[in-house]
C-alpha cells in the first residue's frame, strides 16, 4: 500500500510539473501581436483630422436602448460615405453631450430632423484638441466643442487614413 501511494504521489507530482512547464511554454507574453508602430507623428494625425473637419456631415440619428429602458440619442459623423465618429445628444433637449456624460431618459422628445440640424450646426464649431495612441498603433484625435470633448476620430498610424468607426456603423445599421 505504501508503494502504491509513493508511485501515485510521484505520478501526480510529475503531471503537475508537466502542466506548469507546458502552460509556461504556451503562455503568450507578447500581447502586442496586432500593434503596429505608427509611421506618422501625432502632429500629422492632427493635421489629417483638421483637413477633414470641413468635409464632415451629419448622418441619420438613431436611438439606442440601454439598461432599464433608458435611451441614448446619437448622430453619426460621416466622411465620404463612411461613419467616422458620433456625437451624443440629450434625448430630451437635443443638447450636445460631452463624452462620458449620460442623461437618463426614457422618452426621446427631440425629432430626427432637429438632431441632424443641431449636429450640422455643431460641426463647423468642432476643434481638434488632444491626441493619443490607440491599442493597435492608430492615433485617437479628440474633437471638442467649447473645450469639452464630444467626439473622437481614429487615424491609421501608417498612412494618416481616417478610419471608420465600426461600433457606430454597426449601431446605425441595427437601430
Amino acid at each position: 500500500m505504501r508503494k502504491i501511494n509513493s508511485v501515485l504521489f510521484k505520478t501526480v507530482f510529475l503531471l503537475l510539473a508537466l502542466c506548469i512547464v507546458t502552460t509556461t511554454a504556451m503562455a503568450d507574453d507578447d500581447d502586442d501581436d496586432f500593434y503596429v508602430k505608427p509611421s506618422i507623428t501625432a502632429e500629422q494625425a492632427v493635421s489629417a483630422v483638421k483637413d477633414t473637419l470641413p468635409k464632415l456631415t451629419a448622418g441619420k440619428s438613431f436611438v439606442k436602448r440601454g439598461e432599464h429602458g433608458k435611451k441614448k440619442l446619437e448622430v453619426p459623423l460621416v466622411l465620404d460615405g463612411r461613419i467616422v465618429s458620433k456625437i451624443k445628444l440629450d434625448p430630451a433637449s437635443g443638447e450636445v453631450l460631452t463624452r462620458g456624460q449620460r442623461v437618463p431618459v426614457r422618452n426621446v422628445t427631440v425629432s430626427q430632423e432637429l438632431t441632424t440640424k443641431i449636429v450640422r450646426q455643431t460641426i463647423p464649431k468642432l476643434e481638434v484638441a488632444s491626441v493619443r495612441l490607440g491599442e493597435h498603433g492608430e492615433w485617437k484625435v479628440d474633437l471638442t466643442l467649447n473645450k469639452a470633448v464630444v467626439a473622437c476620430v481614429s487615424v491609421r498610424g501608417i498612412d494618416g487614413y481616417i478610419l471608420p468607426d465600426r461600433e457606430t456603423t454597426r449601431d446605425a445599421a441595427i437601430y
